[in-house]
């Protein structure tokens, strides 16, 4: 994408803008474990624990925005309502005998959702910035997927599916939100927060990770960790 193509698209610029908070919490060590294959099924389904809260925020605030708005409503897809299989994966994993850990939302999974869920009561497009954030992460998660379910025991697509939902459709599927978040009619101001929220987002992110690891960390005990 040339210089003035990213500077006129708002997907482009997110991207652009948010380059350094997402590389960080992609480097973050729980991430390249999973990335590896290496996290553990407790750790796995914690993970979700923190999604789901994150993913039942965003959905409920999409379906305000879409009342408000019919350029936002014209985005949302069905597909796009992703709360109900991270809620289906931690049933399958549950049904396997794992047990979340955590097993609650962490206080920084707590805050994001918090703060999606007033942004849609209020049709605030900020929110829009998150839903970048967690529907992009489907472009890695079909990589993690494919790293975790043999190390995990899960051929899927049972408890995988909130980390690769589209499958083969994710590449057209992820084009085609990028579109039509493009040829939206936000004011400048509105762009701003979008992105704002979108660095808000990740940063937030890292901080789940974070406390999961910290958690874990405490749990184990000094003597454990040496």
């Amino acid at each position: 994408m040339s210089t003035e193509s990213v500077a006129t698209s708002l997907a482009g610029r997110l991207r652009a803008e948010t380059a350094e908070a997402h590389a960080r919490a992609e480097r973050h060590a729980l991430q390249a474990r999973m990335v590896r294959g290496a996290a553990t099924r407790a750790e796995y389904a914690g993970w979700l624990v923190q999604l789901e809260r994150v993913w039942r925020a965003i959905d409920g605030a999409l379906v305000e925005l879409a009342r408000r708005d019919a350029g936002v409503g014209a985005m949302v897809k069905p597909y796009h309502a992703h709360g109900e299989r991270v809620r289906a994966d931690l049933a399958h994993l549950r049904g396997m005998g794992v047990d979340p850990t955590p097993s609650q939302p962490v206080g920084a999974a707590e805050r994001l959702a918090g703060w999606i869920e007033a942004a849609g009561r209020s049709g605030d497009v900020a929110v829009l910035g998150a839903w970048y954030v967690l529907e992009g992460s489907a472009n890695g998660g079909q990589y993690i997927a494919r790293a975790l379910g043999p190390a995990l025991g899960l051929p899927g697509p049972e408890g995988l599916r909130s980390l690769d939902p589209h499958g083969p459709e994710q590449r057209p599927r992820w084009q085609a939100w990028r579109e039509a978040l493009d040829v939206q009619a936000f004011s400048d101001e509105e762009r701003a927060r979008i992105i704002e929220a979108a660095r808000r987002t990740f940063e937030a992110i890292e901080g789940v990770m974070n406390e999961m690891t910290a958690g874990a960390m405490a749990a184990t005990g000094p003597a454990a960790r040496g």
